[in-house]
């Protein structure tokens, strides 16, 4: 094989490489060792004959070699290789040597790379040349060989890798008319193919994750941390699950007053309590799983009636004649004004403390009417921060009417957050609408709720 053919091979085995290099696919973990492997390539020989004046020549062949793994790093390689070369000598005669083989090889398999060292035992042949003996010569002979060395494999798949250098110590012992020794140095290149896995500890395989256990965990809060005796407070409780979103269920005691309500969002009743601060304990539990629960505790502090400076009561307005149902909500309506938040806030603008002193008039003028008060948010933020925000703009609201004279047992409070938007509109002032406490004809039932 003359060097152009040693060049174009090179470029067959790169261009291959680079076509199989675009398919590169590895295992999670490293590349699996194979149990049988077959390589191909090209080999370069830098050869002397006889090594006393050391007159040196290039051969150019191939090789084909095979190795199967015993464990994950160690197997049985054995190789056959054939090189040429012309003009070796001023005799003008050619070279054709081929080797052939067998020994043992030690591994490691990484992801990307396999680095490997071997040594190997065997014989070679010579032929189409001329080997000196005594007073005769041949054409063609046969030697013991031995080689040493290693290489690296650069893995491009689970079945593929390109042998990127093999470098060899190659020894014969040929008729050269001198010491009958050579020793030369082999440098070959290659494509390796996988067959088959050992199935030994470096394999590893891919375990799916277990599914991390159900868990839970909860926050509660007043929403607000003092409250005049004999008014309510509401308390609301914030559950985060794994997986999301899993049903809850929720219990509440308190250390004095009456519990209102179930579920995440309760009132306790302060009626007859003394000033003093109380402690109310919440649990949350997944309802797949009771056992799988968690708990919090918020305090509260009642303060004396006396406590809060009570503004003028507004004047009553004359008390209206007894009105049919649907004309008493007509009526309602067109009296009550729903009190409008700023963004994220929870505090009564001047307009809303107006329409609260109008709302109080009308109310004092029907003390035979109880109300309900629900809070709404608009649709950015969570929905348990909105139900919270809610909650806290019915509150105030609820509060202002009390200080303007409305019996606190005539109000019930309730929170819808983001749920039952007033409007649907991406617009600010659509947003404006849906920030509001609303005022309702009735404390009980969901039929005359917006």
């Amino acid at each position: 094989m003359n060097r152009s053919l040693a060049i174009a091979f090179s470029l067959v085995i790169f261009g291959a490489t680079v076509a199989l290099g675009q398919q590169i696919t590895t295992d999670v973990g490293g590349v699996i060792p194979s149990r049988f492997n077959l390589a191909v390539g090209y080999n370069f020989i830098r050869a002397n004959a006889p090594p006393e004046s050391c007159d040196c020549f290039n051969l150019n062949g191939g090789f084909v070699s095979g190795e199967f793994q015993l464990s994950p790093w160690f197997g049985l390689a054995g190789e056959v290789t054939g090189e040429h070369s012309s003009k070796i000598s001023v005799l003008g005669q050619d070279l054709m040597l081929t080797t052939f083989t067998a020994g043992p090889k030690i591994s490691w398999s990484h992801v990307r790379f396999t680095p490997y060292g071997e040594f190997l035992l065997g014989g070679a042949h010579a032929g189409d040349s001329y080997f000196p003996s005594g007073a005769s010569g041949s054409s063609s002979a046969s030697s013991f060989a031995f080689s040493t060395g290693g290489g690296l494999d650069l893995n491009l798949t689970q079945h593929i890798s390109l042998r990127a250098v093999d470098a060899q110590y190659l020894h014969t012992a040929f008729p050269n008319g001198a010491n009958g020794v050579q020793n030369h140095i082999k440098i070959g290149t290659g494509i390796v193919f996988h067959f088959g896995s050992t199935g030994g500890p470096v394999s590893q395989s891919v375990v799916a994750p277990k599914p991390p256990a159900d868990q839970i965990q909860l926050n509660c809060s007043a929403t607000s941390a003092t409250v005049v005796a004999g008014n309510a407070i509401q308390i609301v409780g914030d559950s985060l699950t794994l997986p999301e979103s899993l049903p809850v269920t929720y219990s509440w005691t308190t250390t004095a007053g009456v519990i209102g309500g179930t579920g995440r969002m309760i009132t306790v009743s302060t009626t007859n309590l003394e000033p003093g601060t109380y402690r109310v304990d919440g649990r949350a539990a997944i309802e797949s799983q009771p056992s799988v629960s968690a708990t919090c505790q918020v305090t509260f502090e009642v303060t004396p009636a006396s406590a809060v400076q009570q503004p003028a009561l507004p004047t009553p307005t004359p008390a209206a004649p007894q009105l049919a149902s649907d004309d008493l909500q007509q009526e309602f309506r067109a009296h009550v004004h729903d009190a409008f938040f700023d963004y994220n806030e929870s505090g009564l603008r001047a307009d809303a403390q107006q329409a609260v002193q109008q709302d109080a008039a009308y109310l004092l003028a029907h003390p035979d009417l109880n109300i309900a008060i629900a809070g709404y948010a608009d649709e950015r933020g969570s929905d348990e921060y909105n139900i919270a925000l809610g909650l806290k703009r019915a509150v105030i609201t609820r509060d202002a009417l009390i200080g303007a004279g409305i019996d606190n047992s005539r109000i019930q409070v309730l929170s819808y957050g983001k749920e039952k938007p007033f409007c649907t509109d991406d617009t600010d002032s659509c947003y404006q609408l849906n920030r509001r406490a609303q005022l309702l004809l009735g404390a009980k039932g969901d039929s005359q709720v917006h």
